[in-house]
């Protein structure tokens, strides 16, 4: 008969600590408040690291992603490209001066070349679909 109680209140325990906890739980609209890191890149010479810096637009609940470089002991952390596009996929030159990356905007998806000295950048491609 004491087991039941107990149990009960066991239960009544969890119920209450899951109702308080639920409140700092992950909730829809937290989605908009997180970025993350993919498809990092190391550079030819080892020094430095670009990577795609990834978050979501709350006005217009889309997807955005910019192009961002690192030194390889995590120094001087800045970002390459900026906008409202969808920059991906960075590739490094062999000797490291340059560098490839994708850009979507809207429908419209097309090749890149940065500069790395200079920081120039010139669209590569005017593509009707999107290169693979």
């Amino acid at each position: 008969m004491s087991a039941i109680p107990l149990s009960l209140t066991l239960f009544c325990a969890l119920v209450t600590s899951s109702v308080e906890t639920s409140k700092a739980l992950f909730a829809p609209s937290d989605v908009f408040e997180l970025e993350w890191v993919s498809d990092p890149r190391i550079s030819p010479d080892g020094q430095r690291v670009v990577y795609v810096r990834n978050s979501m637009d709350v006005m217009t609940d889309a997807a955005l992603s910019t192009l961002w470089m690192v030194n390889f002991d995590g120094s001087d952390a800045q970002p390459l490209t900026t906008g409202t596009r969808h920059d991906s996929s960075p590739r490094w030159s062999p000797d490291g001066k340059r560098l490839l990356y994708v850009a979507r905007e809207g429908d419209e998806v097309q090749l890149f070349c940065r500069w790395m000295e200079s920081g120039q950048t010139a669209q590569l491609t005017n593509l009707r679909h999107a290169p693979g």
